[in-house]
C-alpha cells in the first residue's frame, strides 16, 4: 500500500450543509464532533470518537441537544444520532463504510440540583474490498466483504449468531460479526451546588463482547469536573481523568468459551487492518496511537502497537480579570497535563513499559485596539520514552469585527 505524505493533501476539516425541522437536524458532509459523556474542552477525548482525526464524510439525522419528552414534564430528555459514512477509497481495505448511532437519556431538568445521564454510542467499519487478504480465509475469494442490505441489518443490530451460510460468509464473519464494532456505554451525573457544579462520568468500553460478561469492566474512561459558576473566575474548571485500557478481558481469547473472550485488542481487527483510524489518525482516544511504517505499511500487522495504556490527566481553565483599558475582555487560558503508562499489546508488550508526559498551555489576550484584536498563543511539550521528546509553540493575531445595531 502506497501512502502519500499527509501534509501534501489538500484537506477541508469542515464542509457540510444542514437543515433543521423541529427537534431534528439533518446534515451531510464533514463536521467536527465528539460522542460520549465527557467534558467537551478539557478532556483527553472520548474513548471511541474524540475529535482527534479529521471528520469522516457522512449523512446524519439527529436530535442534537437534550430535548424534553413532553409527557414527563421535562424530567426525561433524550439526545441521539443515526449516521452513514464513507471512509477513504484507498487503504488496506478500499471503500469501507461507517455505521454510527448514539442514544443518551437525561433524568432531571436544567434547573434541578441533580441530573443523571446514561446512554451508548456504536461505531462499525464494514463493507469494502481488498486483494491483501486473499488466500487467508478472512475474506471471500473475490476480496469483497459483506455489504448487502441483509448485512447492513447485521451491522446495525450487532448480530453475532444468525449467519451459517459458508458460501456467503467466511468463518470469521460466522463466528464473529459483520464489520468491526466498537463503542462505549456511558453513565454520568451533574450536581448543582449553586456556587459550583460537579460533573462525574464513566465510559465503559466494548469491542468484541467482553463487556457483556463484565470481563473488561476494569477498563474505561473516568472523569470528575469541578466548575465554578462564575465565568470570570481565575480557575473556573478543573478536570481529573483516568483512562485504563490494560485489562481487555484478560490475555486469553478462546472461541466457544465466553468466559475466555479476552485479549480485546482495542482498535485492531483481523479483517480491517486500517483499524479505528482515518487519514492516519486515531478516531478514538489519541492515547491509542497508530503505528505506520515509513511506506504506509503496518510493521506489527495491525493498526496500533500500543492499546494497553493507563492515563492520568489534569485539565484547567479560567480567566485573569486584569483591569487595563487596552483589554476588551479578560485574558483566558487553558492547560492540559497528561501522564501515560504504555504497555504495548498482549502479543507484543513493551518491556519495560514506556512512560510519557504530554503538556499543553494556551492563552487568548483580547485587545481593544483597532476595534478588536485577539492575540493567541500556545505551547506543547512531549517528554518520555514513547515518543521523541519535543517542544512546540504557536502564536496568532486575529482581527475581530463586532457588529452593533
Amino acid at each position: 500500500m502506497n501512502k502519500q505524505p499527509y501534509e501534501k493533501n489538500v484537506l477541508l476539516p469542515e464542509a457540510y450543509i444542514k437543515a433543521r425541522l423541529g427537534i431534528f437536524e439533518l446534515y451531510a458532509g464533514r463536521r467536527r464532533e465528539k460522542f460520549g459523556l465527557a467534558d467537551s474542552t478539557l478532556s483527553t477525548g472520548s474513548y471511541s470518537w474524540s475529535g482527534n482525526a479529521m471528520p469522516i464524510p457522512k449523512i446524519q439525522l439527529s436530535i442534537p441537544t437534550f430535548t424534553p419528552i413532553g409527557i414527563t414534564n421535562g424530567w426525561v430528555s433524550v439526545q441521539g444520532t443515526y449516521a452513514h459514512g464513507w471512509f477513504s477509497s484507498s487503504g488496506f481495505i478500499q471503500n469501507t463504510l461507517l455505521h454510527q448511532k448514539s442514544f443518551y437519556v437525561r433524568l432531571g431538568r436544567e434547573k434541578d440540583v441533580v441530573r443523571v445521564y446514561g446512554g451508548f454510542n456504536h461505531q462499525v467499519v464494514w463493507g469494502g474490498r481488498t486483494d491483501n487478504l486473499k488466500g487467508t480465509g478472512l475474506v471471500p475469494d473475490n476480496g469483497k466483504l459483506p455489504s448487502t442490505l441483509r448485512d447492513y441489518y447485521y451491522v446495525v443490530v450487532g448480530d453475532r449468531w444468525s449467519r451459517t451460510d459458508s458460501s456467503a460468509y467466511t468463518n470469521f464473519e460466522i463466528t464473529n460479526r459483520v464489520g468491526n464494532h466498537l463503542g462505549s456505554i456511558d453513565v454520568g451525573m451533574e450536581i448543582d451546588l449553586v456556587k459550583y457544579t460537579l460533573f462525574m462520568y464513566r465510559q465503559n468500553l466494548y469491542e468484541d463482547g467482553s463487556l457483556f460478561y463484565l470481563l473488561n469492566i476494569q477498563d474505561g474512561l473516568n472523569g470528575f469536573r469541578i466548575r465554578r459558576n462564575n465565568p470570570n473566575a481565575i480557575v473556573r474548571d478543573i478536570l481529573f481523568e483516568y483512562l485504563n485500557t490494560t485489562d481487555q478481558g484478560g490475555p486469553i481469547f478462546q472461541i466457544g468459551d465466553p468466559y475466555k473472550q479476552g485479549k480485546d485488542n482495542y482498535f485492531n481487527n483481523q479483517q480491517y487492518r486500517d483499524g479505528w483510524g482515518y487519514k492516519e489518525h486515531t478516531i478514538g482516544t489519541p492515547f491509542i496511537p497508530p503505528a505506520y511504517g515509513p511506506n504506509g505499511e503496518y510493521p506489527f500487522g495491525a493498526f496500533t502497537s500500543n492499546n494497553r495504556v493507563m492515563v492520568y490527566h489534569l485539565g484547567m481553565s479560567g480567566s485573569f480579570p486584569i483591569r487595563w483599558k487596552g483589554l476588551s475582555a479578560p485574558i483566558t487560558y487553558q492547560t492540559k497535563l497528561s501522564y501515560s503508562q504504555n504497555y504495548g499489546t498482549y502479543d507484543i508488550p513493551y518491556r519495560p513499559r514506556r512512560n510519557q508526559f504530554s503538556g499543553y498551555f494556551s492563552m487568548i489576550v483580547p485587545f481593544s485596539w483597532m476595534g478588536g484584536i485577539q492575540l493567541a498563543g500556545s505551547a506543547a511539550i512531549d517528554d518520555g520514552t514513547l515518543y521523541q521528546n519535543g517542544f512546540g509553540t504557536y502564536i496568532s493575531l486575529k482581527k475581530v469585527w463586532n457588529s452593533t445595531k
